[in-house]
């Protein structure tokens, strides 16, 4: 039991901790220094370590992180995130306002109030509190359904715990209350984490959103507390219904229980109103230390907002304004080409350094060689160069008449790392054509044979050249460079969904050489009782002792049947993580149903995979290539020897009398209210529908959703069947009361 000045002082620190907290992220106050304030964090961890039934919810030390976590759950919001609708000019801006009057029955001349916000380039999220605890965090998804990051947000100081009802106010706290909001990384963290990683040899972060969402995303909640900080800017469910009547009041309404809300947030009541926040913000925004890309506009009033509604995509009552991307001109010095996990060899540009869009650059990318063709980039040119959403770098154009002593750059003909000469692929849509051509002058001449004539001239496309080039390729498989990145993307959710085996733990196990291939994944397993071992005897080392730095018995456990149940994963999921080229998710699944297993795959000709709905030559390419060279050979046997499936798992597909669904091949278009198009994708594929992304004549059916598109003007122009919503749930609830239970069925993976 805890002594009384143990536990006056827990209190008096979880308090104070929290009111510097408050007054840091919602007031813009300092109470006290961040060498103070890490000092006093430090002395209650240590009481709460002596006394943890003393550890309240909301205490500080909750947001240090605790131990990896293992994937993500998908979890469906109780109200849809919906996006904003963007506008890149003001006469699209006048539009939306015109829709606006119309929508309120009110005269242009009227004044409509309005909240001017800056769009904060960053990661949404829905924070769910109940009873004034934060008790779930989750990431917008597809709108519908979301990613459960809880333990990661909770680690995010700028984001309260609890809220806190202000003193002497009527305001009460709702017993739940969603509070929507943008995470961000600020541009001093994120130039920071650059400059860690340049000096480390590592590759540099594109941008401080992807940042945000790779932070959001990792599995290791410690890793996650590194500055990223937090905007509120809307709501979700709010139950007992409140008084709050406006956007304005909600934002003076979270502020007050704790939130951040953004302090360079305005008030209008017309476009004339809009129209100069839009140009005073785009002034001063670059002196913030967050990205932005826009700013939006949108009605105040809530019984204005619910009479204006919502498309399936937007809010009809707000809009975002984004502007355009800012230019410079710099000198390029220098060309660097980095090697990622496919293989794919991409230059970075070293320039003179240029203040652009509010900070200093260096550096940009050149895409490919084929892009550095186009453009005629030498090494000496004055270029132009702009940021791409606000935050990536790239070279535009080059000002040739400035052009003196410029050297051209030479193509990357052998792997910078390991030497292997390099392989270059051609712009899909160039070597279509060509593919085209080639294809139809070999029809013309069985044709001309069998009609007993000379073949018809059919005019040839130009030849492939340099400025067709999409990338130049390291084929060895074993290219250090490529070999790390292409393990942490084999073990990945969308892949082979190993738990357990996150990115920092196959860092840690590539660093210490347990990890050199795809197969050392599956001789962990017999390496169990050793590692077991190496835990135990180094249990009560330092943690910079010890060789497995936060692997657990219980996590080595729980990687070693995450290991096991990866063996039975199946065909697409293998495909999909091997890393080829061209071979996605979708690409991987096509190919694994279509041939069933992967000595059918292996046996298949070139050509006859090209024909195959959704795969086209490039795609045939790429998997041949890599099926039949030994690399890729060893690979495959690799994982044979290791005994993982490498087939498509048995699943029962209803019969045409039982699922309308059945052996039809399937189109799905536009947006629906009831599920997302992948989860609607996945529903009628277990009831024996093929997905398809085109439509064709072979096309049975389209089911159109909102907003659906020249898809199903198409469908119409080919008689093809079209379902809307409600003729679909129609379908999919007789099928689905036709269909065994999901145990019986098996898994598509």
């Amino acid at each position: 039991m805890a002594n009384t000045d143990d536990k006056q002082r827990i209190i008096e620190l979880q308090q104070h901790l929290n009111e510097c907290s408050r007054s840091y992220y919602v007031d813009a106050k300092s109470l006290i220094s961040d060498k103070e304030f890490d000092t006093l964090l430090k002395e209650l961890e240590d009481l709460e370590e002596k006394h943890p039934d003393l550890r309240t919810p909301d205490s500080p030390t909750l947001r240090v992180g605790g131990e990896p976590i293992d994937g993500f759950k998908t979890i469906t919001h109780k109200q849809r995130m919906l996006s904003i609708d963007n506008t890149y000019d003001e006469d699209d801006l006048a539009k939306w306002f015109q829709r606006v009057y119309k929508g309120l029955d009110l005269n242009d001349t009227d004044k409509v109030p309005l909240v001017l916000e800056p769009k904060i380039d960053g990661v949404a999220v829905s924070l769910r509190y109940e009873q004034g605890l934060l008790i779930q965090a989750l990431s917008r998804g597809d709108g519908r359904k979301g990613d459960d990051i809880t333990n990661n947000v909770k680690t995010i100081t700028a984001i309260p715990l609890k809220l806190t009802k202000p003193k002497n106010s009527k305001i009460t706290i709702p017993d739940i209350l969603e509070v929507r909001g943008e995470i961000y990384m600020p541009n001093n963290v994120f130039e920071r984490i650059n400059k860690q990683r340049e000096k480390a040899g590592d590759e540099l972060l594109a941008n401080p959103r992807n940042a945000t969402a790779g932070a959001l995303k990792t599995k290791d909640p410690k890793q996650v507390a590194k500055g990223l900080a937090f905007f509120a800017h809307g709501y979700g469910q709010i139950d007992p219904p409140t008084a709050i009547a406006s956007q304005s009041d909600l934002l003076n309404t979270v502020k007050a229980f704790g939130l951040p809300t953004n302090p360079e947030i305005k008030h209008g009541k017309s476009i004339k109103d809009a129209l100069n926040f839009i140009h005073n913000f785009d002034e001063t925004r670059n002196t913030l230390d967050y990205a932005t890309d826009g700013a939006v506009i949108k009605v105040d009033d809530f019984e204005q907002q619910q009479t204006l509604g919502v498309t399936s995509k937007f809010p009809k009552w707000c809009v975002a304004y984004k502007y355009a991307a800012e230019q410079a001109e710099t000198k390029l010095l220098k060309v660097e080409w980095q090697v990622g996990k496919t293989g794919r060899i991409t230059p970075r540009a070293t320039m003179e350094p240029v203040f652009l869009a509010g900070t200093t650059v260096q550096h940009a990318t050149l895409h490919n060689f084929g892009e550095i063709s186009r453009k005629d980039i030498h090494i000496g040119d004055t270029v132009i160069i702009e940021k791409a959403g606000e935050i990536i770098p790239q070279v535009v154009s080059v000002v040739t008449e400035k052009r003196s002593n410029s050297k051209p750059i030479p193509e990357p003909k052998v792997c910078p790392v390991c030497k292997t000469e390099t392989v270059r692929e051609y712009d899909t849509k160039r070597a279509n054509e060509l593919a085209s051509w080639e294809r139809k002058v070999e029809k013309e001449k069985a044709k001309a044979i069998k009609e007993d004539r000379k073949p018809k001239s059919i005019a040839k496309p130009g030849p492939l050249s340099d400025k067709d080039i999409s990338g130049n390729y390291c084929e060895n498989r074993e290219c250090p460079a490529q070999l790390l990145e292409s393990l942490i993307w084999f073990v990945g959710r969308n892949q082979m969904d190993i738990d357990g085996l996150g990115e920092q733990t196959v860092i840690q196990l590539y660093n210490l050489g347990y990890l050199k291939s795809f197969e050392d994944i599956y001789k962990l397993l017999d390496q169990k009782e050793k590692l077991a071992s190496i835990i135990k005897n180094e249990k009560d080392l330092p943690k910079e002792e010890k060789t497995f730095d936060g692997i657990a018995l219980r996590k080595l456990n729980l990687m070693i049947k995450g290991i096991e149940k990866s063996k039975t994963q199946g065909l697409a999921r293998v495909l999909a993580g091997l890393g080829i080229q061209h071979i996605g998710a979708r690409a991987a699944d096509t190919l694994a149903q279509h041939y069933g297993n992967i000595d059918a795959l292996i046996s298949a000709k070139k050509d006859e995979i090209s024909e195959i709905e959704d795969i086209g030559p490039i795609t045939a390419e790429s998997i041949t290539h890599f099926l039949h060279n030994e690399a890729g050979q060893h690979i495959i046997q690799e994982l044979k020897d290791a005994g993982l499936t490498l087939s498509v798992p048995k699943r029962q597909v209803p019969s045409e009398s039982d699922s309308p669904f059945a052996n039809k091949t399937v189109v799905i278009t536009g947006t629906f209210e009831s599920f997302g198009r992948k989860e609607l994708a996945e529903q009628i594929t277990n009831l024996g529908a093929k997905v398809s992304s085109s439509v064709s004549k072979k096309t049975d059916i389209v089911l159109a959703g909102e907003s659906a598109g020249s898809k199903l003007d198409k469908a119409n122009k080919l008689n093809v069947t079209v379902w809307d919503e409600a003729t679909i749930l129609k379908n999919l609830k007789s099928a689905q009361s036709n269909t065994p239970p999901a145990s019986e069925q098996g898994s598509l993976f």
